[in-house]
């Protein structure tokens, strides 16, 4: 995903969405640590949706479907504030991107896949807010069964550690205050983060993952 300071969510992927979805009724898990070293660690794909709101508004949103945990792969659609929306392709290699409306396929490099949240490393996301001392308390039921959230405030410096691409496009903030819901699997299935942005403009932004599954295939698309 392209980086502006109105738009720097990651899809990553970053981040992604709505939380809240009516409790089912199972015990929330106990231990976040002990739930990330007991997940399967085998790659998987996921519903993604990404959004980041500025001063409250929201100028960006990204929803399609990723690859995770063998390098950052899927396809998704995003739209900014103000522009036509986009059809974007992420391979290991390189994103591909092209207006929904139709038109010809621009080739970037495969870093402009993420934005400030660590979407190819949420496990290692979290682990980062544990090391920073973030505690489990109760999160909400996020579709998925009960969670553990994990708060703390972090700076750029201690993101690059965890992904140094995410964590250079948050250069020049203070500080970022991050959130992690894991679920019961072990899984990263909601993140946000919150800070300035150099203009002064308070930045948040969301990323949720749904409906996990196999892996899909993703190929290059054909000019």
């Amino acid at each position: 995903m392209r980086v502006r300071w109105a738009v720097v969510a990651g899809a990553g992927l970053a981040g992604l969405l709505l939380s809240g979805c009516g409790g089912s009724g199972e015990a929330a898990p106990a231990d976040a640590g002990t739930l990330l070293d007991a997940a399967d660690p085998a790659p998987r794909s996921a519903q993604l949706r990404a959004t980041s709101f500025q001063d409250g508004a929201q100028v960006y949103l990204a929803q399609g479907r990723i690859n995770l945990g063998a390098g950052l792969t899927g396809r998704l659609t995003d739209e900014v504030k103000g522009h036509p929306g986009e059809d974007v392709v992420m391979t290991a290699a390189h994103v591909y991107r092209r207006p929904t409306a139709g038109g010809s396929w621009q080739l970037f490099d495969a870093s402009t896949a993420e934005g400030g949240i660590p979407t190819g490393n949420l496990p290692g996301y979290a682990r980062l807010l544990l090391d920073h001392g973030a505690r489990a308390v109760a999160g909400d039921d996020e579709g998925t069964g009960p969670t553990r959230r994990l708060s703390a405030r972090i700076t750029p410096a201690d993101l690059k550690e965890v992904d140094p691409v995410a964590g250079g496009h948050l250069d020049g903030i203070a500080s970022v205050a991050s959130d992690v819901w894991v679920d019961g699997k072990g899984r990263v299935v909601h993140v946000e983060q919150a800070f300035f942005a150099p203009d002064g403009s308070s930045v948040k932004n969301v990323l949720t993952l749904r409906d996990f599954g196999a892996p899909v295939e993703v190929t290059a698309p054909k000019s």
